[in-house]
């Protein structure tokens, strides 16, 4: 299980090939529907384009797009669990064409579809339901995310 977990937390940086430039820290906040309060913490490889240049194929990208691919680990304590600290391992990846942002994320506890607001990948607001694997999880229905992504896109 250890490997799994750190093979998990390893595959950004397999995606280095795919033109990301940019490796930074993620920090979130995500409120679930069933009340829980979890903080996140991890790496993050980004792709940044601030739009002064042009996408191809007759596209003239002029609004700032950024993807993010990322590994971490949620960090919640509830007093209603077995164990009153819970760390939630997570992979996720992120596009947005600011102001509006997807992503999508598998962590132990589900499968967590969003959108949202981006701020040029920066920083985000994301409205998602979570699909969980199992009973008694942190994450079930609807959830709210507010995530900083700190990276230097030059």
């Amino acid at each position: 299980m250890k490997k799994l977990l750190l093979s998990l937390l390893l595959i950004p940086l397999l995606a280095s090939a795919q033109d990301f430039e940019y490796i930074g820290i993620r920090a979130a906040y995500t409120h679930s529907n069933k009340s829980h309060n979890l903080g996140f913490l991890g790496i993050s490889l980004n792709s940044f384009d601030d739009g002064s240049g042009s996408a191809g194929g007759g596209w003239d990208s002029s609004l700032p797009t950024g993807t993010t691919l990322y590994a971490g680990a949620h960090i919640s304590s509830h007093a209603n669990m077995p164990s009153k600290v819970q760390i939630i391992p997570e992979i996720g990846a992120e596009t947005s064409l600011t102001p509006l942002a997807i992503g999508f994320s598998v962590n132990t506890h589900c499968i967590h579809p969003r959108i949202g607001l981006s701020g040029a990948n920066l920083l985000g607001t994301y409205i998602g339901y979570s699909i969980p694997f199992r009973e008694q999880t942190a994450f079930e229905g609807f959830t709210l995310s507010v995530v900083l992504n700190l990276f230097n896109p030059d």
